[in-house]
């Protein structure tokens, strides 16, 4: 292998790394398995690709293609040679032929990228997989995956029209209807010889992804038989697909039933009605989102306690004829007597925000972990037909309650395959994992259904296939596998020839953790838990919607996604010295990009909190490298700006002493002002009223003191007696850079000021009323303080507030990281459109990028700017001069005026200026 990754290096146009984290990344995708590859090859080009797959036959080393990473199955579970990862550079999308409907794309194109692209012509890809955000063509073709909408576009092979491989030597070629290939001849021979097989033995249902598609090779294409095959017969260079007419109207209804058996009840109904998709979610699904801040919008409009939901989507040419069909359904719902409520979603904000929870159905059901009992994908992926679905769920639930299984059900109704997830414990119950497959695999026979409908074989359903196709049909793929791949190089172990399933489960492999005592408070399991709370299905992935991840979405690269960095500790963390293993260098190169956004907290269906985790990591990393210069000066940053406001305005002509520490001299430095909030509080004339304390944080109170005056005059014409709270810093800097013990006598100190107070805190900087929120309960264990924090808009909404604006006036909102992870931005936005004549538009920006020092340290300078110009800095320069811009966060207005040169003012300013006094 040293001598492979040596040759890759020398030839190939992008990286190969085989260091023992990259390795470990690589092992394991979103299922129960993990093998550790020998090196990771990042391809650029086809080219690429074909060295890579060349050298590697050579020295017999097999390969795994892989996309995002998010298959179910095991198909891109490490292996024991090369991993391929095509989603780093091998994204590009060419010019959309809007007329012929086709596009040509590179596997690593994300779905959700090239239906953006697609949409200003009206077109999309039709398969609409959960995962579209993240999943990439390259993997759907390797799963033949389908979706929700299935029922009217069918699987992704009926929009492949051509695909160009790599075979198992290296050589390059291109499939298609009507080209001819030397594996013609062979491949019809095959076809010839198990025709009888091939017509009959195939199981029933049409929404098969299983095994190689024999059965699709009329009229006769080989680019056919690739889809679906998992990367074992070719490794898929470019395709071009074809793309659909997106409906101009589209809207759902969401039935309420008492129970699951009710609402498959009332599925044939709304598949009558002819319908884009029917999805269902059970109760245990409802009740974590509700947990959520992300999902909480479903649970906030729902009547009643559900037992299920069934989303039953239409489409039509307006939308008079889709409230059409969402009104025939109602009709015909209550005439049959099914369910008792029905909610409607007819605007895309309503759509969006209600199929969230039904798209992150598997990362919730994962959030309900306990310990090492998690929802395990082997037997979700079955399908029968709609009208026996029924029947079948009360048997395969019959089959749970023997084995004393929990499980949540999700899925297409519409197809009768419902995902549904047993919780077990593959570090032990290895057994219960064999025979519950083996007996829902014969359930499935019996109802004629197929036991991989979109999720594909890989290494949990592979060893069936024999048993499913029989032996006449099994014999016709080996054959075909053979042909394609004789020296059984690519993904072996997959569709034909499989180890047990019961081989390289993850869980089983990782070592039991020892102890590591921690500074904060990570609950049951540590920080070992914490870290293998992440189940790698990837949601931090996404690139062009929420925060998470900043810098994955500015590099790409696996290990700088929220996954990425969890798997990377839990790697160090099962080692024999865990404080020890907190201190290599390749884990900090890992950690560093972390911006502690805490995107993950709320944006992770399993809220794996990565920004705790590196504050703890950098604490150890600490003790034993020493703490910088540059991160104590950070973490004084009260007392600098303190020092700097006394001495203002000398102190804003001084030089920063940029040079010693790694401060970059890129950005301008915050200027401080004498008259601070603090002595202007002295000044002001006191009121009675409802007690509130104010933070004085460490940072607006010195550089932009009009802040805090504007919260509080507001909160005094409210109502309230403000009392500020001056003394102390809440901790935010040291805990961002790891200097836990510091933090933690800082929260001591505040904390007990605080607790000789009374009302609510408050104050106008989020991210240190956040901190009191968060961190001061997990390094003191006291959650009486935060349940006492809201945010300034909050109190403020409350308030009958006498506001004025007669000109008509545009807002472009963009809400602090910390602030939409822990509380939520609905709060300043209806206060802002509270103000007469206003219209506010809240950005989904991601993250400004400054994210504290972040920003302003020298090595991430241009990756922060990188960030914040993705889709913030676009969006600013977007609105005309007389728009104002608005953002909660201290970095975030810095950010913005550093991005585009607009000042961005906070909303109490805003407000204040609204004020009739």
């Amino acid at each position: 292998m040293g001598e492979l990754v040596a040759a890759l290096a020398a030839e190939l146009a992008g990286e190969v790394r085989d260091d023992a984290y990259t390795r470990h990344l690589y092992s394991a995708d979103a299922s129960a398995y993990a093998i550790e590859p020998a090196a990771v090859v990042f391809p650029r080009s086809a080219d690429d690709v074909s060295v890579a797959v060349r050298l590697a036959a050579e020295r017999g080393v097999p390969i795994v293609a892989r996309g995002a990473g998010t298959s179910l199955a095991g198909q891109a579970a490490g292996g024991h040679g090369l991993v391929i990862d095509f989603s780093r550079h091998m994204n590009v999308i060419d010019e959309i032929d809007p007329v012929a409907r086709r596009v040509r794309v590179q596997p690593g194109v994300v779905q959700e990228d090239l239906n953006r692209a697609a949409k200003r012509f009206g077109l999309g890809f039709g398969p609409d997989t959960s995962t579209s955000n993240r999943a990439t063509l390259g993997g759907m073709i390797g799963n033949n995956s389908s979706g929700s909408e299935s029922i009217v576009h069918g699987t992704t092979v009926d929009h492949v029209e051509e695909l160009e491989v790599v075979l198992a030597d290296g050589s390059q070629h291109t499939f298609r209807r009507g080209l001819p290939h030397a594996f013609d001849e062979p491949v019809k021979a095959i076809l010839r010889e198990h025709a009888r097989a091939i017509a009959e033995d195939y199981p029933k249902h049409w929404r098969q992804s299983g095994g190689y598609r024999l059965d699709r090779m009329d009229p006769f294409d080989l680019s056919k038989l690739v889809v679906g095959s998992e990367g074992t017969l070719a490794i898929v260079t470019a395709a071009t697909v074809r793309l659909v007419e997106l409906p101009k109207a589209k809207m759902f209804s969401v039935g309420h039933f008492d129970s699951v058996a009710d609402a498959i009840a009332a599925t044939q109904d709304a598949l009558d009605l002819q319908p884009w998709s029917v999805e269902m979610i059970d109760r245990k699904i409802l009740n974590l989102s509700r947990s959520k801040l992300e999902y909480r919008k479903l649970s906030d409009r729902l009547e009643g306690d559900p037992g299920a939901l069934l989303f039953v989507a239409f489409a039509g040419d307006s939308d008079d004829e889709v409230r059409g069909k969402l009104d025939a359904l109602a009709t015909v719902w209550a005439e049959h007597g099914h369910g008792y409520h029905v909610l409607r979603a007819e605007t895309t904000a309503e759509q969006n925000e209600l199929t969230k929870v039904r798209k992150a159905g598997l990362g919730l059901l994962m959030a309900s972990s306990d310990g090492k009992r998690r929802p395990a994908a082997f037997v979700e992926d079955t399908a029968v037909a709609p009208e026996r679905l029924g029947p079948y769920v009360e048997r395969f639930a019959a089959i749970l309650d023997k084995h004393e299984l929990e499980a949540g059900f999700y899925g297409h109704a519409s197809v009768g395959c419902l995902h549904i997830r047993p919780f077990v414990d593959l570090s032990e119950d290895v057994e219960t994992f064999r025979t519950v497959a083996e007996e829902i695999r014969d359930l499935v026979a019996e109802f004629d259904g197929v036991n991989s409908s979109e999720h594909g074989d890989g290494r949990v359903r592979s060893e069936f296939n024999e048993h499913i196709f029989g032996s006449d049909l099994y014999g016709a793929m080996r054959k075909v596998k053979t042909l394609f791949d004789p020296h059984n190089r690519l993904n072996p172990g997959v569709m034909v020839d499989a180890a047990p399933m019961t081989a390289d489960l993850r869980d089983a492999k990782l070592p039991r953790p020892n102890p590591l005592v921690t500074h904060l408070d990570f609950g049951p399991g540590g920080m070992h838990g914490a870290a293998d709370r992440c189940q790698r299905i990837g949601a931090c992935r996404k690139t062009g919607q929420g925060v998470m991840c900043p810098s994955y979405m500015a590099t790409r690269e696996e290990e700088h996604a929220t996954r990425g960095r969890a798997n990377a500790l839990v790697k160090a963390l099962g080692e024999p010295d865990p404080a020890r293993a907190l201190g290599d260098e390749r884990l900090h190169d890992i950690l560093d990009l972390c911006l502690e956004c805490k995107a993950c907290k709320s944006e992770c269906p399993l809220s794996v909190d990565m920004a705790s985790m590196k504050a703890e990591f950098l604490s150890h990393y600490n003790a034993i490298h020493g703490t910088p210069l540059r991160s104590r000066i950070f973490a004084s940053i009260r007392t600098l700006n303190r020092l700097g406001s006394a001495f203002a305005p000398l102190s804003n002509a001084l030089p920063a002493p940029t040079g010693l520490v790694g401060i970059t001299t890129k950005r301008p430095r915050p200027r401080f002002v004498r008259e601070n909030l603090i002595r202007w509080n002295k000044t002001r004339a006191r009121t009675t009223g409802r007690p509130v304390v104010f933070l004085a944080d460490s940072f607006t109170t010195f550089t932009e003191p009009g802040i805090g005056r504007a919260s509080i005059e507001l909160l005094t014409a409210a109502g309230y007696d403000v009392q500020l709270e001056q003394a102390g810093c809440c901790g935010r800097a040291s805990i961002s850079k790891g200097l836990l013990d510091d933090a933690r006598a800082k929260a001591e100190k505040l904390t007990e000021r605080l607790q000789r107070t009374d009302g609510p805190i408050t104050g106008c900087e989020p991210s240190c009323l956040m901190t009191l929120r968060e961190e001061h309960v997990q390094l003191l264990g006291d959650q009486g303080i935060a349940d006492r924090t809201r945010l300034v808009e909050e109190l403020l909404l409350d308030a009958d507030l006498p506001l004025r604006n007669d000109t008509p006036q545009r807002i472009l909102f963009h809400g602090h990281c910390h602030q939409k992870a822990l509380a939520g931005t609905a709060s300043t936005v209806a206060l802002l459109r509270k103000i007469p004549n206003t219209e506010v538009v809240e950005l989904d920006a991601g993250c400004c990028g400054m994210a504290g020092s972040f920003g302003f340290e020298e090595e991430h300078y241009e990756l922060s700017m990188r960030i914040g110009g993705m889709r913030l800095f676009p969006a600013v320069r977007r609105e005309p001069a007389e728009t104002l811009v608005a953002a909660t966060g201290v970095s975030c207005r810095q950010q913005i005026e550093h991005g585009t040169g607009r000042t961005a003012r906070h909303p109490v300013q805003i407000v204040r200026d609204a004020l009739e006094v």
